[in-house]
């Protein structure tokens, strides 16, 4: 049974869509309101939880993360303190074999 936990990345991917704003999009605002150079692999590394946020390298996200989406910075860095990565599980992945004639 999977747990049900609020991260940082789970709380940015739902405001962005509760925005109607894409990966790519959130990547343009970021890179135009406050010149930090993203791309959108690792805004989906943040919302999967894939990397640590709670790394300083990441200290920038809660702030702008807060102003973007008018979100409490203090609840935002609390969020941010209890966010640990999730490993990728891929014991039940299914990966195709291809076979040549």
């Amino acid at each position: 049974m999977q747990q049900c936990k609020i991260t940082l990345g789970k709380l940015i991917r739902s405001a962005r869509k509760d925005q109607e704003i894409s990966q790519q999009e959130l990547r343009q605002l970021i890179i135009k309101k406050y010149s930090i150079n993203i791309d959108h692999f690792l805004i989906s590394k943040i919302e999967n939880c894939r990397v640590d946020v709670r790394d300083r390298e990441y200290d920038w996200l809660v702030p702008v993360i807060a102003e973007l989406f008018n979100a409490d910075i203090e609840w935002l860095e609390q969020i941010r303190s209890q966010t640990e990565p999730e490993s990728l599980d891929l014991s039940k992945a299914v990966f195709p074999i291809y076979f040549k004639p």
